[in-house]
């Protein structure tokens, strides 16, 4: 997979940083970036979004890795470390060849702004609001948050965005900062639909990573809010070991908030703003881009549940669908460790003795799952085990 030229374009909106791809069997396509930013770029950083975006993706077709462009001297040393650490996780992406050549002109000092990315969820909203209340760490002011289509859903699937993001202009003015809205077709040109390629678990921590640097000539530091604490960090797409191997001498993009547990962060950003929290907490897994909360999937029951022990979900306004009949069934196709997290805040901030039966429930029978798949894994039957978690997969989603 080879990047052959990286062009810019003026839009009436911004700017758009388009990117020539030839895939291995000659064929060409064009990756892009929509940015909604204040200034015009210069080009020669851009190559190094495009080779942040293109690793993970020449793994999993096997094709060696060639950026005919000059490349940040950062990211030329750490891409082979980047795919060593992938291949180790994932074995079925392949170790490949990179070639590529660092610039040797001054990058510059980066810009003394930084960024978050915002879907509206917990993760994102604590990243927002622990910086923009003085308790994190960066070394410039938090002053923008970017939210873009393509990325959480792939483009031809979005719905009701335009109201999502007359939502992140009301969080912005609520927070005292400025958006970026932006989009990328790139889950377009990359996850081909039934691939077995999991998005959220492979790509997105590269594709945030590549939009940070595309947006060098505005933010020197941008945050991806964290998906797991540091206490159950996984082998996962976005890590604080891989997402911040990513930055370059222009972009310090930084694994943000890994240092308490999910439901801790649910409980601090409603320490922080309770109001905005209960007017715009957006977190669902099934609502393609929209503005509020189904309810039902697994991510809406898993952030519902600190809601309830802390006494707030009947007042939280996007989560129009309050029953619990089908929290249990829900949570089990959770991750295990993000249920186990649930049960120690319900039982350390006073819930209700059913809602901590039922958390209990549900670990011990994730437990179990947990336990039947490593003996697959390590018996004549492993073979199987892909054709038995799809099976799992179908029977949960059979309506009851």
């Amino acid at each position: 997979m080879r990047l052959l030229d990286v062009k810019t374009s003026l839009r009436p909106e911004g700017i758009r940083l388009t990117g020539i791809i030839e895939k291995q069997n000659r064929e060409r396509f064009e990756l892009y970036f929509d940015l909604q930013v204040p200034r015009p770029m210069e080009t020669t950083a851009a190559a190094d979004a495009f080779a942040a975006a293109m690793l993970i993706p020449a793994m999993h077709s096997g094709e060696s890795l060639e950026i005919d462009l000059p490349l940040s001297p950062q990211l030329c040393f750490r891409l082979p470390r980047i795919c060593d650490i992938f291949h180790a996780w994932f074995p079925e992406f392949s170790r490949v060849d990179i070639r590529t050549m660092p610039r040797t002109t001054g990058e510059g000092m980066p810009e003394l702004y930084a960024g978050t990315f915002f879907s509206g969820g917990v993760d994102s909203f604590y990243s927002l609001l622990k910086h923009k209340h003085g308790f994190g760490t960066l070394p410039a002011p938090l002053t923008h948050i970017i939210f873009m289509r393509g990325i959480e859903t792939r483009l031809e699937e979005s719905k009701d965005v335009d109201k999502a993001e007359q939502w992140v202009r009301q969080v912005a003015a609520a927070a005292g900062v400025q958006y970026v809205f932006g989009e990328s077709n790139i889950r377009m040109c990359f996850q081909a639909v039934g691939s077995g390629i999991r998005w959220a678990d492979h790509y997105y921590g590269s594709s945030l990573a590549a939009i940070a640097l595309a947006l060098f000539s505005t933010l020197g530091y941008v945050c991806i809010p964290s998906s797991y604490s540091y206490t159950h960090l996984i082998a996962h797409g976005s890590t604080p070991l891989l997402d911040e191997m990513y930055s370059t001498e222009r972009t310090h993009v930084i694994h943000d908030g890994s240092e308490v547990t999910r439901p801790v962060k649910v409980a601090k950003i409603l320490e922080w703003d309770r109001d905005l929290i209960l007017a715009h907490l957006r977190v669902c897994h099934l609502n393609w881009g929209g503005a509020f909360n189904c309810g039902k999937c697994y991510k809406c029951v898993r952030t519902a549940i600190p809601l309830r022990v802390l006494g707030v979900l009947e007042q939280a306004r996007t989560f129009p669908n309050k029953s619990m009949d089908h929290w249990e069934r829900t949570i089990l196709q959770d991750r295990p460790a993000l249920t186990e997290e649930n049960l120690h805040f319900a039982r350390k901030y006073g819930g209700d003795a059913a809602l901590i039966a039922m958390l209990e429930r549900v670990v011990r029978k994730q437990r179990r799952g947990a336990g039947l798949r490593l003996f697959l894994e390590n018996s004549p039957f492993h073979a199987l085990l892909p054709a038995l978690v799809r099976a799992r997969h179908a029977f949960h989603r059979v309506p009851r």
